[in-house]
């Protein structure tokens, strides 16, 4: 939450009865200023604040929800993941054990079955198989340990070989204590009220800095400003207007203008 200090330096437009008779030169407010008119955006940085706050409370507690109401061993996107790696090993068919190694695997390439890739099977609860760098980093299986966990102890028991962290009763300990509320709206509409005073008073406004001209040769209209897509609401661009080299006119080419084809038939024949 925002204290009352922070909140006027944060608000940056004033009342609208006086904020319509503003014209500015500064590319940012324009901008601000002509979104505000065209209604694509609310741009007042107080509401702005008060809706995003609004809309992460309710996405926290439809999550929260969720969570606690979760009875699978592992989350639903983590289910998700679990599917898509189970699918692409279950393409794998060259699994062979080690001899005298029964925690030791070789599962042969789908592209070439005679490369082999040495899979380690963890005696550890929630630990993946030592295969590739992507179980190690990430805590899940790579195809290769999936395609031996899937061989021997089916698809069922996929989530037995990831780690902890991937399990439900993390999420739910996530949430378990956690809240997220608001403060009421007579609160929010005082500290806007407070932050629109502030900025009307004059005290927390800021003078444009100066900037130095650039270097170089000055362009033309430099005086001009281009206008962002803010400002030029629904208009479209005006499309460029192409003219003969000989009468310059427009709607035909230098091939087709009835000049040339006077000039063409005025000279004389070899």
């Amino acid at each position: 939450n925002f204290s009352k200090e922070r909140a006027g330096s944060a608000f940056g437009i004033v009342a609208r009865s006086w904020e319509d008779n503003i014209v500015t030169s500064q590319g940012a407010e324009s901008a601000m200023k002509a979104a505000l008119v065209n209604r694509i955006r609310c741009v007042e940085p107080m509401a702005m604040l008060q809706l995003n706050a609004e809309t992460q409370c309710r996405k926290f507690h439809a999550e929260k929800a969720e969570a606690l109401a979760w009875e699978g061993p592992v989350p639903p996107r983590v289910e998700q993941t679990l599917a898509r790696l189970i699918d692409k090993a279950a393409k794998y068919k060259s699994i062979t054990a080690v001899p005298g190694s029964p925690l030791v695997w070789m599962v042969g390439s789908l592209r070439d079955t005679t490369v082999k890739r040495k899979v380690v099977m963890s005696m550890e609860p929630n630990t993946p198989p030592e295969c590739c760098a992507y179980s190690l980093v990430n805590g899940i299986p790579c195809y290769h340990g999936a395609a031996v966990i899937l061989q021997n102890h089916s698809a069922a028991n996929m989530h037995k070989s990831v780690e902890p962290r991937y399990h439900s009763a993390h999420w739910k300990a996530m949430y378990a204590e956690a809240t997220f509320e608001l403060p009421a709206q007579h609160v929010i509409d005082g500290i806007m009220l407070e932050a629109k005073q502030r900025v009307l008073s004059g005290d927390c406004l800021h003078m444009p800095k100066a900037l130095p001209p650039p270097r170089g040769r000055p362009v033309k209209n430099a005086g001009e400003r281009n206008k962002t897509w803010y400002e030029q609401g629904t208009a479209k661009p005006k499309k460029r207007v192409y003219l003969c080299s000989l009468c310059h006119r427009e709607g035909h080419k230098r091939a087709k203008c009835d000049l040339r084809q006077m000039f063409d038939a005025a000279d004389p024949e070899e």
